[in-house]
C-alpha cells in the first residue's frame, strides 16, 4: 500500500470539516464522527486498547476505551475515524464477520501504512492548520516573529482539547517550532 502524503490527509480533512461546518477548535470529533453514520460507544477495556473500529453489514462504530482521560478519547475517536474516512483494511474478522481495526499500544508504534496514515490525520482533525496558523497570529512579538514559549503551547493544547504533548508535535510537523 503506498502512504498517502501529508497533504493528501490535510486536504482529506480540511475536506471533512468544510462538510460538517467545523470552524473553530476544539473540533468535536465525535459529532463529526456521528455525522458520517457512525456510532460511539465507550467501554472498558482490558490492558491497553485504547478503541476500535467496527464495521458488519454496511454498519461501523467505533469503540472508545471509558477509562481513558478525555483527550485521550478524542484522539482515539479521531484516529479510528481516520481509518473509516481512509477506507482502511484489516485482515482481521470475527466469525459474524466484523472487521476490526483497534487502537492499542502496537498501533501507537506507528510501524505500519495505515496506523501512520490515522494518526496523521487524528493530528490534522484535531488541530487544523487554519485553525493553529490563525491562533498563532496571538503569539509574535512586537517584531512579528512568533513567540511559543511552553506555556503558550499549552493553553493552545487546553483550547484544542489535545495533551501538551500532542501540541508540541503538531507545531514542530507544522514547521513552527524546531525539533527539540
Amino acid at each position: 500500500m503506498t502512504m498517502r502524503t501529508r497533504r493528501e490527509i490535510e486536504d482529506k480533512v480540511l475536506d471533512l470539516l468544510r462538510k460538517h461546518e467545523v470552524g473553530e477548535p476544539p473540533v468535536r470529533v465525535d459529532l463529526v464522527a456521528r455525522a458520517e453514520g457512525i456510532q460511539i460507544v465507550e467501554s472498558a477495556f482490558d490492558g491497553d486498547v485504547s478503541g476500535a473500529l467496527l464495521r458488519s453489514s454496511g454498519l461501523s462504530g467505533i469503540a472508545v476505551n471509558s477509562k481513558q482521560h478525555p483527550n485521550r478519547k478524542r484522539f482515539t475517536i479521531a484516529h479510528e475515524l481516520a481509518h473509516y474516512i481512509l477506507d482502511h483494511k484489516t485482515e482481521d474478522h470475527l466469525d459474524w464477520q466484523f472487521s476490526i481495526l483497534r487502537r492499542d499500544e502496537t498501533s501507537s508504534a506507528a510501524s505500519d501504512v495505515q496506523e501512520i496514515e490515522a494518526n496523521a490525520f487524528a493530528a490534522c482533525l484535531l488541530m487544523p492548520r487554519d485553525f493553529i496558523t490563525a491562533d498563532l497570529k496571538r503569539y509574535t512579538d512586537f517584531r512579528g516573529e512568533l513567540v511559543l514559549d511552553e506555556g503558550a503551547r499549552q493553553l493552545l493544547a487546553r483550547k484544542y482539547m489535545v495533551s501538551d504533548i500532542a501540541m508540541t508535535y503538531r507545531l514542530i510537523n507544522l514547521g513552527f517550532i524546531p525539533p527539540a
